[in-house]
């Protein structure tokens, strides 16, 4: 009787990476064009050129051994750099093919969660709001027909007569009939004007939206970008700082995305900075300080961002109870109820290897996944260990930092001086630069979301949080959402400096690309040319970063901005000069950059002994029952 083992097939799937690669790279070859253009050039054209040089320099034909050695060094030259060539995209050439792959990935990853992102916006609302944000949302595209202006407005006011004037108002603005907008907007003025009036009451920014359409203009446009949402960077590098992302908004993560995928596309923002010489303590003073804080963030993030992505997956796993790991704790309580929850998952895989020798096949199942809720928790913990060995450090730094800036700043007794405008040595001097990303900085920083995309499972078609949480778990879908946001944050933050407050400042001054045209069922190759097409286009205006410089010197550094320091700013710059006389210095109050220093970074235990002692054992044992 033959054996029952023999009778097994096993199906499995076989991979050789390098000859795949191998096979790639020989079939890229034309090989009959290149050994042609090969023996060509060491035949006769090298030939032709050895004996028309020789005859030249010489006055009669060069030797038949000298022919020969030109002829076959050309040969083996020719030869030798074919096979370098195919050894080379054999080996590190499809480095390049990835890191395209990777652009393309995440690009049209970031595409699709954003779309997501606004449907979660809007499903955040119930009844009427719910109908108004739509609307909003809709509106928002600047080549919105007719009819989809009819339908918003419709939404938004509940009055069709407002919707077909809306929709005439658009059908004859997109055609340039600008006398017939105007028209309308005569005739139909107090009737728009008491739909205003009542949803003013209920949505502000609904009415304000009506009230500019009305008039025949835009809140964005295809060149001039859309507004970002005003301090959407702080609230992310709050909630970094203080481990909470529920400071920021889902319309913060909305930014934050458009962000790193405007960058990734290739969006150049212009910022305006300044430099100083001379005795500038006071400034230098503060510089050193947001240096600190800024590192204090990113140490922060790390971990903080880990720890949380840690919580969210036990959740999901369903091992711990639901008053083990509740959501909204602080950090520090947290990380004491992961360390239980990874404790009694350790002692719950060790119970089961301790009587290995009266298992039953549901024991050996429920050993696998322990084995792999515990392998992967381990991972998570050890990357939200390694984020926070660096905080307590830079914790110190930041309190001595602020020590010294309070020391000088009371020593001060006032401010640095008038903003001087002209030649000298000692000053303030401003610097236009741009915020960009190099090819490497692109590849890396999509090689980072490409592997939490993977870790999250978030890649794939049609994939996003709809398909990895319920459909009806709004909670977890926003949390995750949250959490994307602030490691887009972490990977733009070695390449452009994030938390620099002049980086935030240049950026929240600047208009967003345009990404109306964003749809679900775009190809990747289409988002990833949609994004670069917008980012060419878009208007690089430095009006408002002017006022926002020198909003940051008055309030900062305490500079005056004197007449020609404020008509200097708007004729570089163009700097609105009422903007630019409302900042009085003499109205200022004092304003500490450093918030709760005296709170204590969380204390992270190292990953306990047992954990990995457990998990080693439960994967020989699995290794083994699996033989």
């Amino acid at each position: 009787m033959p054996d029952k083992q023999s009778k097994r097939i096993t199906l499995n799937r076989d991979i050789n990476e390098r000859s795949s690669r191998f096979k790639k790279s020989m079939t890229r070859i034309r090989w009959s064009r290149t050994l042609m253009q090969l023996f060509w050039t060491a035949g006769p054209v090298t030939g032709l050129a050895l004996i028309g040089g020789y005859w030249f320099g010489y006055g009669k034909f060069p030797p038949l051994e000298l022919l020969l050695y030109f002829i076959s060094f050309t040969v083996f030259s020719g030869l030798i750099g074919l096979i370098a060539k195919v050894v080379y995209d054999g080996t590190r050439g499809h480095l390049k093919e990835q890191g395209e792959l990777d652009i393309r990935t995440v690009t049209s990853k970031l595409g699709d969660l954003i779309l997501e992102v606004r449907d979660m916006q809007v499903e955040g609302y119930e009844g009427d709001a719910r109908k108004r944000e739509a609307a909003l949302q809709l509106l928002r595209r600047v080549d919105l027909t007719p009819y989809g202006v009819f339908i918003a407005f419709t939404n938004l006011t509940g009055d069709r007569e407002t919707g077909r004037i809306m929709a005439q108002i658009s059908a004859y603005r997109k055609t340039g009939l600008h006398s017939r907008v105007r028209d309308l907007y005569e005739t139909y003025r107090n009737h728009i004007g008491k739909s205003i009036e009542q949803l003013r009451e209920v949505s502000p920014e609904s009415a304000t939206e009506l009230e500019q359409r009305f008039s025949g203009q835009l809140s964005g446009s295809l060149k001039e970008g859309v507004p970002r949402e005003d301090f959407f960077l702080q609230r992310v590098m709050a909630s970094i700082e203080f481990n909470n992302p529920l400071l920021m908004t889902l319309s913060d993560v909305e930014e934050m995305i458009i962000l790193g995928y405007e960058l990734i596309s290739g969006r150049e923002i212009p910022t305006l900075v300044f430099a100083y010489s001379g005795r500038w303590k006071f400034a230098r003073t503060l510089d050193q300080l947001e240096k600190q804080r800024s590192m204090y963030r990113v140490a922060q993030a790390r971990g903080g961002n880990r720890m949380r992505a840690l919580a969210a997956y036990l959740r999901e796993t369903a091992y711990p109870g639901e008053d083990q790991l509740p959501k909204g704790l602080p950090m520090q309580q947290l990380i004491d109820h992961i360390n239980s929850v990874l404790d009694q998952l350790s002692d719950d895989i060790s119970h089961i290897l301790k009587n290995q020798h009266h298992r039953k096949p549901d024991d050996m199942e429920a050993l696998r996944q322990l084995t792999k809720i515990l392998e992967t928790s381990t991972e998570l913990y050890k990357l939200g260990y390694s984020g926070y060995k660096e905080v307590g450090k830079r914790h110190v730094q930041l309190l001595e930092a602020s020590t010294k800036w309070e020391t000088i700043t009371n020593k001060a007794k006032g401010n640095p001086g008038d903003l001087k405008v002209g030649s000298g040595k000692r000053g303030l001097r401003i610097k236009e630069n741009m915020i960009s990303l190099s090819e490497e900085a692109r590849l890396d920083i999509c090689r980072h979301l490409a592997w939490y995309f993977e870790r999250e499972g978030l890649v794939g078609k049609r994939s996003g949080w709809q398909r990895t949480h319920a459909s009806d778990d709004y909670e977890k879908r926003t949390e995750s959402a949250r959490l994307l946001a602030i490691e887009v944050a972490l990977a733009l933050e070695p390449h452009i400096r994030l938390s620099r407050p002049e980086i935030q400042r240049n950026i929240n001054a600047t208009k967003a690309i345009y990404l109306g045209e964003l749809t679900p069922d775009m190809s990747a190759a289409q988002k990833e040319e949609l994004g670069q097409r917008m980012a060419r286009e878009v208007d690089q205006d430095l009006g408002q970063a002017a006022e926002q410089l020198a909003e940051a010197l008055v309030r900062l550094y305490h500079v005056d901005l004197n007449a020609q320091a404020r008509e200097f700013l708007h004729y570089n710059y163009g700097a609105r000069r009422e903007m630019l006389q409302l900042l009085d210095t003499t109205q200022q109050q004092f304003e500490h950059p450093v918030s709760f220093l005296s709170e204590r970074p969380p204390l992270v235990p190292e990953p306990a002994e047992k954990w990995q002692k457990s998990l080693s054992g439960a994967q020989r044992l699995l290794r083994k029952f699996e033989r």
